[in-house]
């Protein structure tokens, strides 16, 4: 995030996401989601700034937000490089958000994302390459593919239920005037993600350390004004905890990850250290509201989704397992 601030990018805040999520325990883990993550913020962007060119006609809009979506969470389980495909998803979605507000600058959120997510890349791949253990890594699992059949109905009814949830989200925050619009589609990936991969319980410890953590940038923010110093001490000591937590092992480190990227989106709101807490709040607030958002969709969308898809795909597809 430092080298990020001293070359002037507009958020440095997705340079110290992107090394929070793409280290690993091992060299050759990370190597991997590196260059995964790079080709999906490439494609992404470049599929963003196409998609950002139809705010004004809110119908596409959605259309290819939804598509992203479903396209990223399917595809992360499907495919070999299922993470490239999900953060090119999240790419699209944070450039197309990034131009509502502005849609002249849909080319500038573009590029900026890109290259904070490069920068964040780069760090993290040289910091692992010098200080995380050298490894054999096992051979992933061969996956199916994005496009095989036959089609994975249970993962699928994820998928759609999520990208819905995210094309409702502008509709949403328009209505309401709620702050924070730029991390809430972001937020519904992480737990829409959490939700197919693991019980309920553990997306709500996800919730608990996106809580704590927020609640932690916030006090550091109170404290430390703009004292850079203090300011590097505090974010150090956060993400540190945060880190040790999500690389142990146990149900804790579910929270580990969610707690050190709302450390990230308080404490972090430019190009120096900030009195000024209120935009922290407004992020934390799209944070918040993201996991809200997917929670009720999960709730109410899942199951009509899940009767309606079926009768859309008929054959072809694999049906969910029967229970007990």
């Amino acid at each position: 995030m430092l080298l990020a601030m001293a070359l002037h990018l507009e958020d440095p805040a997705w340079a110290g996401i992107t090394g929070l999520a793409i280290i690993q325990k091992d060299f050759a883990a990370s190597l991997s989601r590196s260059i995964d993550r790079c080709l999906g913020t490439i494609a992404g962007a470049a599929v963003g700034y196409f998609g950002a060119h139809f705010v004004a006609d809110h119908l596409i809009f959605q259309f290819i937000c939804a598509g992203a979506s479903i396209f990223g969470l399917y595809g992360m389980e499907r495919s070999t490089h299922g993470y490239a495909a999900l953060l090119g998803a999240v790419t699209v979605i944070l450039v197309m958000f990034g131009a509502l507000g502005n849609p002249e600058g849909a080319l500038n959120v573009a590029v900026y994302r890109a290259l904070e997510i490069m920068v964040g890349v780069g760090v993290a791949f040289a910091v692992d390459a010098m200080f995380a253990p050298d490894r054999i890594r096992k051979p992933a699992p061969k996956k199916p593919g994005i496009f095989t059949t036959p089609v994975d109905q249970p993962l699928l009814v994820v998928a759609v239920t999520g990208g819905i949830a995210v094309a409702l989200i502008p509709v949403i925050w328009e209505s309401l005037q709620l702050p924070g619009l730029g991390q809430t589609p972001v937020t519904a990936f992480v737990i829409m993600v959490s939700l197919q991969r693991e019980p309920a319980w553990t997306a709500v410890n996800r919730v608990s350390g996106c809580i704590l953590g927020g609640l932690y940038g916030l006090a550091c923010m109170h404290v430390v004004d703009d004292n850079i110093i203090a300011w590097v001490l505090m974010l150090f000591l956060g993400l540190y905890v945060s880190c040790h937590v999500k690389h142990g092992s146990g149900d804790a480190a579910y929270s580990g990850h969610q707690a050190g990227i709302a450390v990230i989106m308080a404490m972090v709101q430019g190009l120096a250290p900030s009195p000024d807490i209120l935009p922290a709040i407004d992020r934390l607030v799209g944070i918040i509201g993201g996991l809200v958002v997917v929670l009720v969709a999960q709730a109410l969308l899942t199951p009509l989704v899940a009767r309606i898809l079926p009768r859309l795909l008929g054959a072809g597809t694999r049906a969910p397992p029967p229970a007990p």
